[in-house]
């Protein structure tokens, strides 16, 4: 017998900053929007609205929050900030450029050493504790139904893939996840699957206001 779903939770990406043009590492801090962001926000807060989560989390970074907080407004759902949605801490390297991180000597996405550990900078987070960050999530989705909204960061939702999937932590970096894109999980209450992948906002209303979509996996030609 197919399991039922019982909870759908929409992961989506903050809009752009100039961290993601400038090619510099912002982590956890807070970092102004470009004008594209701009314009991305509003299309990403119209697409959580549409969406109708019953609740609606947030990580703690206010590039994230934005989208948030206003469309649990609107809703009039429960907001919430959970610290285990927030982007990977960067330690001392935190506003370096990705180039100037490799000549450090920690290039990133983070090297897997030869005992299959990944290599962090120091003081900041490395990918197995990523992983464990990702899981502690998941074990709070997993009892709930209805709708969620997490608004997270590209690193937390490659993370949160790669917990669902248990993807190797050579490997799991590799998906591309672009600025206020959305991935829709489901859960029966014990397993979470993966419904679609890479959902821009307009794609994400559609969804909304087409429900017959909603079984439309976009996935499913992944590996082909």
């Amino acid at each position: 017998m197919a399991s039922k779903t019982k909870h759908r939770i929409l992961v989506m990406r903050h809009p752009e900053t100039v961290a993601n043009t400038e090619k510099f590492l912002s982590g956890r801090k807070d970092v102004e929007l470009t004008p594209a962001g701009e314009r991305q926000l509003m299309q990403a807060i119209e697409a959580v609205v549409a969406w109708k989560p019953d609740r609606v989390w947030s990580s703690p970074l206010l590039r994230c929050q934005a989208i948030a907080k206003e469309a649990a407004f609107r809703l009039g759902v429960p907001f919430e900030v959970h610290t285990n949605l927030q982007e990977i801490e960067f330690g001392s390297v935190q506003d370096a450029k990705f180039a100037e991180v490799a000549a450090m000597g920690y290039p990133f996405p983070w090297r897997i050493d030869e005992n299959g550990h990944s290599v962090a900078a120091p003081g900041a987070e490395d990918f197995e504790h990523l992983r464990v960050r990702a899981n502690a999530l998941l074990e709070e989705l997993r009892p709930l139904e209805g709708r969620t909204a997490c608004v997270t960061h590209g690193g937390f939702t490659r993370g949160l893939l790669g917990a669902v999937f248990d993807t190797p932590l050579d490997t799991f970096w590799n998906i591309s996840i672009s600025n206020v894109s959305s991935q829709v999980l489901t859960c029966d209450g014990t397993t979470f699957r993966l419904a679609a992948l890479g959902l821009a906002p307009q794609e994400v209303v559609a969804r909304s206001q087409h429900p017959e979509y909603l079984g439309n996996d976009t996935t499913q030609s992944i590996s082909q």
